[in-house]
């Protein structure tokens, strides 16, 4: 630690201190007082790098006495005498104290403690006077307390400095020392540390209006230093607050340090003086202003490590956000790459894309309804994509995956500790998609406790996150799918009314496929090209046939089923044509316990209910099984097959 890198506020105490100061490292001085240079009678470049014996001293190998206590009992200090020869042939008796202060100091090129030391008379010298004693002692408690806020953790600043105002109390004899900070509102100071001598309260710790002392106030804010021996007398007539103030509470005299550092005014340090009025020196009063210094540039370090622990904690939450946007962005990379896109030209999914070119610049909530397979997924992420949101990626729960236990801290988030197993805070869907949309998938299997949050959220952009009281403010487009009759599910109190007409300000019916048979081929036709690129497959040809049979099944498990039949067909091929059959003539004939006249009446229940119980005419049941119109109804007869009764 040479001059150059010892922190300027301290060196600065030290450069004006009347005690001989030195700083040492493995007993090579490092730094020295001007004090220490006229005492040993030689130049900065005699002295520094040089070890105490290679100054011509004559240092007792004997300690005048054990590890002395100093004012912070937790750290000891060393006692030495030495002997100063002089120009004329004479030798002066000192006692060189030094001290680690239980604390290591490091500068960039080592890891070896620094050691502080004072040289002093003799305590037996008999020329030596109380008052000159006094002085010395206090210089030396000033030397102390400066060090230990050398490279002082800033999490053990606190501790330091109210180990510092008790030692200065304890000293100097004034009743009570008060250290505050300015907040960054202006109405309020913050108490962080006071102390006081026996019978004397100490002022509490926390806010403290500053419309109690306006003027006290206004002087640390100025950078002020304020020395009042008789307060009555010498406060200014605009200080009248201060003065009753003082009166009520019994104060005589007050010495009022500003900590401020580079024009910045950072809070302040009080001496009062309650059972007598203050005696001090000014030369005592401008010391405590250095001493000031040394707390202002400890207290800014403090400020900027927190400023930097929290700007480096603000950047991990963004990393963890953009991890996270990344993540869903890579899972819709893979949905999109696996639909491709919506294909299909048929009027049904015509009239849904025309719904959703007219809902999707706006805010409103949207429910999508429909088969399970449908493709409600892809059509919420169209919606998202065409929206003013859509730089952000949609954000996608399946309510009815998550056991119900979880899904309000999947919702919501939860705090750590919130339950058993909760070792850590997480954040929801709810604030992930905060500026985004949020599809909620099956949200009819919600289970009803969590519709009432669900409600508020829609409503006001507020909720909580699970094990916490604090309130978060999102601002989320909702999109909402189900497979379930909501209306059937309210009259049965399985789900809310309030929140159905909360979702359902836009709903969009999704069409099964055997509504849009004219986009099969197309829909065909692409999920083998998706497949085919996975599998390293090339398919140039599928026979008509095995296209009307895709065509005519009914596709119970729609879009999504349709992708596994041509998936499985796809491992199976060993050839440019792809031989596909729809899944239900693999289980017809697979199926043992189907006799022919049940798989007969299966089939024309199956066509005729798709057709609408129609029979005759283009596209109606006689046409789809190939037969006439009078014998489908032989025989419909013959199997008991009647149309239902129309309500």
């Amino acid at each position: 630690m040479t001059s150059e890198t010892f922190p300027k506020t301290v060196r600065s105490l030290f450069d004006c201190s009347p005690v001989s100061i030195y700083v040492a490292r493995n007993d090579r001085v490092t730094y020295a007082n001007p004090a220490f240079y006229q005492l040993v009678g030689r130049s900065s470049d005699e002295v520094i790098g040089a070890a105490l014996q290679e100054i011509v001293w004559h240092v007792s190998s004997d300690r005048l006495s054990g590890p002395q206590p100093t004012p912070f009992g937790s750290r000891d200090a060393l006692r030495f005498r030495v002997t100063i020869p002089q120009e004329d042939g004479s030798v002066l008796e000192n006692e060189i104290i030094e001290s680690r202060f239980g604390i290591e100091l490091h500068d960039d090129d080592a890891n070896d403690a620094f050691t502080f030391g004072m040289v002093v008379p003799s305590s037996h010298d008999p020329s030596q006077d109380q008052e000159h004693r006094d002085q010395l002692d206090f210089e030396k408690l000033l030397v102390e307390l400066s060090a230990c806020f050398v490279n002082v953790p800033s999490d053990e600043i606190d501790q330091r400095i109210d180990e510092s105002l008790q030692s200065l109390v304890d000293f100097l004899g004034n009743d009570r020392s008060t250290f505050f900070e300015f907040s960054s509102d202006r109405s309020r100071i913050l108490i962080t540390n006071s102390v006081s001598t026996t019978g004397c309260d100490t002022f509490p710790v926390g806010d403290f209006p500053v419309s109690e002392l306006p003027w006290f106030i206004e002087q640390f804010r100025e950078g002020e230093f304020v020395f009042l021996r008789d307060v009555m007398e010498e406060l200014p007539e605009s200080a009248d607050q201060e003065r009753k103030y003082c009166r009520a509470h019994g104060i005589q005299s007050n010495v009022a340090v500003p900590l401020r550092v580079g024009g910045e005014s950072l809070g302040g340090l009080t001496f009062a003086f309650m059972r007598q009025r203050c005696d001090w020196s000014r030369e005592v009063i401008m010391r405590l202003n250095l001493i000031g210094e040394v707390f202002a540039n400890a207290l800014l370090r403090r400020k900027n490590e927190n400023a930097l622990r929290t700007a480096l904690e603000e950047n991990t939450r963004l990393r963890k956000q953009l991890e996270q946007d990344n993540l869903y962005l890579r899972e819709k990379a893979e949905l999109t790459h696996h639909y491709d896109r919506i294909v299909g030209h048929s009027d049904a999914i015509t009239r849904v894309l025309a719904n959703v070119e007219q809902v999707a610049p706006t805010d409103a909530p949207v429910l999508l309804t429909g088969e399970t397979g449908t493709g409600k997924e892809l059509i919420a992420q169209t919606l998202h994509e065409l929206s003013p949101r859509k730089d952000r990626p949609m954000v996608v729960v399946n309510c009815a995956s998550l056991p119900a236990t979880l899904i309000e801290s999947e919702l919501f988030g939860r705090a750590a500790g919130a339950y058993t197993g909760a070792a850590s805070a997480q954040i929801g869907r709810f604030e992930l998609a905060d500026g985004s949309t949020l599809f909620l998938d099956e949200i009819g299997e919600l289970p009803l406790e969590l519709q009432a949050k669900l409600l508020r959220v829609l409503q006001d952009g507020r909720f909580e996150r699970l094990g916490t009281a604090k309130t978060i403010s999102v601002d989320v487009r909702i999109i909402a799918a189900t497979n379930r009759d909501l209306e059937v599910a309210m009259r049965e109190n399985q789900f809310r009314s309030d929140l159905y007409h909360r979702i359902n300000v836009f709903p969009i019916q999704v069409p099964p496929l055997r509504n849009r048979r004219e986009d099969i081929p197309s829909l065909t036709w692409a999920f083998v090209e998706t497949h085919g690129r996975k599998m390293g497959k090339s398919v140039k040809r599928i026979p008509r046939s095995a296209m009307q049979r895709l065509q005519e099944y009914t596709w119970p498990g729609n879009v999504r089923e349709l992708s596994n039949t041509v998936e499985r067909a796809m491992i199976l091929c060993n050839s440019d044509t792809l031989n596909i059959e729809p899944p239900s003539s693999t289980r017809d004939v697979s199926s043992p316990s189907k006799t022919l006249k049940e798989a007969e009446r299966d089939q024309i229940l199956c066509v005729l209910r798709d057709t609408g119980w129609r029979i005759r005419g283009r596209g109606g049941a006689a046409e789809r099984l190939d037969v006439k119109p009078t014998t489908l109804e032989a025989r419909m007869s013959r199997l008991g097959i009647k149309r239902p009764n129309r309500e």
